[in-house]
């Protein structure tokens, strides 16, 4: 299968929603898979994989996650929407990489993070998931992750690593971010916003109380992040962890 490869730059934008940055998304290629699964390379062997689901009551939706290859053994952190777009990305993964997807972890239970989980399982990989998120998948009857984990856990793939914590809740009870140190990417997933985000979105399964003390210690944690990718939107730099504060304290008022 081939696959179609344009250029794009992607930017964040210096003013968007009343918050300056001086700071862009990096220039990047995009890698159409399909209409509605699409690859950027932000780093050395980690891209964004960004799907589109029609959500009732908001339309077409994008979502992010990452694809993390060293050598021949990958990660995902969050999956696509859906089966036959997780599908997609493993074929992709293997006949462009010649890597096997080993591993997924879903940075919280919705469907934007674990929708193909199912398949993924039936790929052969195995799934971590934060304890908080297989009990909600248990009660919820969704496809539950195998391995649980309490607050964190470093998981290996060829020599390189990607750190899961959770610290606190916020845009779910669940919600965790990854961190990627050999290339200094901090995976916020739906907790962190971009910088054209002019609210928290959907918390109808989060806290808002929470949400502040959250996010100030996801800036305490990783004071050397050089790439944030939200869960939804570009991507960039520490400017989004800030940017989050200030919705949440908008929210508040």
């Amino acid at each position: 299968m081939k696959y179609k490869l344009i250029p794009v730059l992607v930017s964040v934008g210096l003013i968007l929603t009343g918050c300056q940055s001086g700071r862009v998304s990096p220039a990047t290629q995009s890698t159409n898979l399909s209409d509605d699964v699409v690859l950027h390379r932000i780093a050395a062997g980690v891209w964004v994989h960004t799907t589109y689901f029609d959500v009732p009551g908001y339309g077409r939706t994008a979502a992010n996650g990452l694809v993390l290859i060293d050598g021949n053994q990958a990660i995902l952190v969050d999956l696509p929407w859906t089966d036959e777009q997780t599908a997609i990305l493993f074929d992709w993964i293997a006949e462009t990489h010649g890597a096997a997807v080993k591993t997924v972890i879903p940075t919280h239970f919705h469907q934007d993070c674990m929708g193909g989980l199912a398949e993924a399982h039936r790929r052969g990989a195995m799934s971590y998931g934060l304890d908080k998120t297989v009990a909600i998948a248990r009660r919820e009857h969704l496809p539950v992750p195998r391995i649980p984990y309490k607050a964190r856990i470093p998981v290996r793939y060829g020599s390189s690593i990607v750190l899961m914590t959770y610290h606190g809740a916020g845009h779910t009870i669940d919600n965790v971010v990854a961190w990627v140190p050999k290339q200094r990417v901090l995976f916020g997933g739906c907790l962190i916003k971009s910088l054209d985000a002019e609210s928290l979105g959907n918390t109808k399964d989060g806290d808002l109380q929470a949400y502040p003390s959250t996010v100030q210690r996801v800036r305490a944690g990783y004071p050397g992040a050089k790439i944030v990718v939200p869960g939804h939107g570009d991507w960039g730099g520490p400017e989004l962890i800030e940017h989050t504060l200030k919705l949440c304290t908008a929210t508040a008022r």
